[in-house]
């Protein structure tokens, strides 16, 4: 990737299919314990919760992926193209990793 951006250190660490599939683990790892703490959360009675991921279902998290996408990458003058495109596993994983932040 050729932008001065930091990646985040999951991000960074791939570099194939094999770290690709293992950052999926991680992030479906993430999604279940946020979810985890903010039913917990609910649970113990407070009325406003945010998590770490904006999105609770998948066709939710692949439409804010879309919308990253059109945001950052497609439109002109998109601030991170040079990021993601051309595809790699880590650039793929970078995709994952923002989206489940993008709101």
């Amino acid at each position: 990737m050729t932008s001065p951006r930091e990646l985040p250190a999951d991000v960074a660490h791939v570099q194939d299919m094999r770290d690709f599939a293992a950052y999926l683990e991680i992030m479906a790892d993430d999604f279940d314990a946020d979810r985890a703490d903010w039913e917990r959360q609910r649970r113990e009675g407070k009325q406003f919760v945010d998590g770490r991921w904006s999105s609770m279902y998948v066709g939710d998290f692949l439409r804010t992926w879309a919308a990253w996408l059109a945001d950052g990458c497609l439109r002109e003058g998109a601030p991170v193209k040079d990021d993601v495109d051309p595809l790699t596993w880590q650039s793929l994983a970078l995709q994952i990793h923002v989206a489940h932040l993008y709101e």
